[in-house]
């Protein structure tokens, strides 16, 4: 899927409108709020994890770049980033002592798929996992990941990320079992991957054509989509209690 610069210009704007309504409701008390489960976006270039405020489609890696995905069941916006601490040297040794290709830029993917408690039902969470990738300069949050591992996505969210989860795609969780979810999760261990287990090298592309065929894989980011589509439920919910 090909996210034209015209729609990737209305995103910012989007979201902040998107927060701010959030905002407006959450202060009301009249609306009562929605936990949703699904892959969070994580940034940790400067060392310390940050959840993203802009979709993986409009950010753009740098050499030593860090990219984490977790995925957890969140009612506000996401809060616990993904187990390993992002420290590219640590999590890519071998990479990190090679010098990049000319045009190319060396990126750690972390894919944190969380405790057992927020894993939907019948399904276990895969281990933590390190994926050490080669791309070419310019290259978006998007592109690194589909570099890293398999990704499916639904009208812009992030679905799966390696075939998990099964059978849905950022689903809306009860209160009451995201806060049972929450409190079994505190009795579980963190289970961060093993660093410089995974190691992948993507090819990169001539300096002609730097991007090549590094189409856009999953849209806006999960966060972003997530405050939208939170939005909407709660939009939709209230209308016909004021009609």
């Amino acid at each position: 899927m090909t996210i034209h610069s015209g729609t990737r210009r209305l995103i910012s704007p989007l979201l902040a409108a998107a927060l701010a309504l959030l905002a407006v409701v959450a202060v009301s008390g009249t609306a009562q709020a929605s936990a949703y489960r699904y892959w969070s976006y994580w940034q940790g270039s400067t060392g310390t994890w940050v959840a993203a405020m802009t979709g993986p489609g409009d950010y753009s890696v740098v050499d030593r770049d860090v990219q984490g995905w977790r995925f957890g069941i969140t009612a506000d916006l996401p809060s616990v980033p993904p187990d390993n601490s992002p420290d590219f040297a640590t999590l890519c040794p071998q990479l990190a002592a090679d010098t990049p290709p000319a045009g190319a830029v060396r990126v750690a993917v972390v894919v944190d798929a969380g405790f057992v408690a927020d894993a939907p039902s019948g399904q276990v969470p895969p281990a933590d996992s390190i994926s050490c990738v080669t791309v070419p300069e310019g290259a978006s949050g998007n592109q690194a990941l589909a570099a890293a591992v398999s990704v499916t996505d639904e009208q812009g969210l992030v679905c799966s990320i390696g075939g998990y989860p099964q059978g849905e795609c950022t689903s809306e969780v009860a209160d009451a079992d995201a806060a049972a979810a929450a409190q079994a999760a505190k009795q579980e261990s963190a289970n961060p991957a093993t660093p410089g287990a995974s190691q992948t090298s993507a090819a990169t592309e001539s300096a002609g054509n730097p991007l090549g065929a590094w189409a856009p894989v999953a849209g806006i980011a999960a966060v972003a989509a997530l405050v939208v589509a939170t939005v909407a439920v709660v939009r939709s919910r209230r209308r016909p209690e004021s009609e």
